[in-house]
């Protein structure tokens, strides 16, 4: 496994991590995960990064959604939801 994600503190680079890197990052980290002879401390090491990972990641889709709210607004400030689709690919 990658020491880079290992040795990952998710306070010092919140900000500079992109959702996409944050998901590459968490992808690495789950097959890593599925190593049958991964010791169990890197197991758990890997996890709790995991863990902070996947709570970034969360709070980043939450401000997109509150942005994406605040671009729906009408002039009168009324929010206009609308159903939103987003194609997955892949």
């Amino acid at each position: 496994m990658d020491e880079e994600l290992l040795n990952f503190d998710i306070s010092e680079e919140r900000d500079a991590i992109s959702l996409e890197t944050g998901f590459e990052r968490l992808e690495s980290l789950v097959k890593a995960l599925e190593q049958k002879d991964l010791p169990l401390e890197n197991a758990l090491n890997y996890f709790k990064v995991g863990v902070a990972l996947v709570q970034h990641c969360s709070r980043v889709l939450n401000q997109a959604e509150k942005q994406m709210q605040v671009l729906l607004e009408d002039p009168d400030g009324q929010l206009q939801i609308q159903p939103i689709s987003f194609d997955v690919k892949g």
